[in-house]
């Protein structure tokens, strides 16, 4: 896959999709290295001039198409160390959000299920939920004191 930035566009017509009945908006592009093509996308100004691509070249009975990426969300994340920093801490941020999400949904139910309705604490549930989290993330290191409990049998 090459990248350049493109030149030049002009939007040159609308079709609708065969596959969801979107309507697809087309467009003849020219890229600073001399390639020029047809694009397609759902919008007319998905593509503007001097947005950097990452592209591919395919000649059909009507012409050249052009599949057009944005290099940062790309196709090529091994092409510079950038892009899988950028996903990594991405990922890492939303494994931390969901991890936040777990920690106040089940410390809520904690709260819910061991106060009376009208003494129920968002305080006391935040604080479960630290503990909770910390826990998740190294049970090992987790110092918190869990008291012996008999399980009953479910019959």
């Amino acid at each position: 896959m090459q990248t350049s930035k493109i030149k030049t566009t002009q939007g040159s017509g609308t079709y609708e999709s065969k596959y969801d009945g979107a309507t697809m908006y087309t467009s003849e592009v020219e890229l600073e290295d001399g390639t020029v093509g047809e694009v397609s996308a759902k919008s007319a100004d998905r593509w503007n001039v001097g947005d950097e691509v990452a592209y591919t070249v395919t000649e059909g009975k009507f012409g050249k198409k052009l599949k057009l990426n944005r290099p940062d969300f790309g196709s090529n994340p091994t092409s510079t160390g950038t892009t899988v920093t950028r996903f990594h801490d991405r990922d890492e941020k939303r494994q931390h959000l969901i991890m936040n999400q777990w920690a106040i949904k089940t410390a809520m139910d904690w709260e819910i299920n061991q106060s009376p309705p009208d003494k129920v604490s968002l305080r006391n549930a935040v604080n479960i939920a630290k503990q909770l989290k910390k826990c998740a993330l190294d049970l090992e290191a987790a110092n918190v004191e869990v008291p012996e409990m008999e399980l009953e049998a479910p019959y």
